[in-house]
């Protein structure tokens, strides 16, 4: 039987001990020092390095930056948080930072689920200009059920990107009139 010696055994632990212990520190350390970098605000803004770095060798001034990285954004303008609307047919109404030179989509979705709809691009460029929107809950979509209905928006875009930024509100359905109308088939 092979005898094992207590004092090696001990130095192979505290090696390991103090292996974890310098690892787990150096990760901790990495995520303090990163995490501010990579926050998010609640207004829907790009925050982040690539974002704050300047691509050229002399500094733009904040006005120049703003105009090459605009912040992306995306909202519901037409209706608030816990804003009551009859059940059935809504149409909602928004606002993107789509532009010129960006490319774009809008979709919305009904208590995220799948599948999510392409909004209808009202912008002054056209079909392809999400700036303004508008969706328009129905049958063929998802129509509003009484209670509650969370519908949430979501900007897409390719230039810069692929980013993504997200807005939802909650809507109160209230109930169908008595007596409803069916749908005819």
């Amino acid at each position: 039987m092979k005898s094992i010696q207590f004092g090696s055994f001990l130095h192979s632990s505290n090696f390991l001990y103090w292996g974890f212990a310098v690892s787990t520190a150096v990760f901790f350390l990495i995520g303090v020092c990163f995490s501010p970098v990579y926050s998010q605000d609640n207004e829907s803004e790009l925050t982040g390095p690539i974002f704050d770095q300047d691509t050229t060798s002399q500094s733009l001034p904040p006005s120049s930056l703003e105009d090459k990285f605009p912040k992306m954004f995306v909202k519901i303008t037409s209706h608030k948080n816990a804003d009551k609307v009859d059940s059935g047919t809504v149409t909602i109404l928004g606002l993107s930072s789509d532009s010129n030179t960006r490319d774009c989509i809008v979709e919305m979705d009904w208590n995220n689920q799948k599948p999510s709809w392409i909004v209808t691009a009202t912008g002054p460029g056209g079909a392809t200009d999400f700036s303004t929107w508008q969706f328009t809950y129905d049958r063929n979509t998802h129509e509003i059920e009484p209670g509650t209905n969370e519908l949430t928006s979501k900007l897409t875009c390719i230039n810069p990107g692929p980013l993504t930024k997200w807005f939802s509100v909650t809507l109160v359905g209230l109930p169908y009139p008595i007596p409803r109308a069916f749908p005819l088939p």
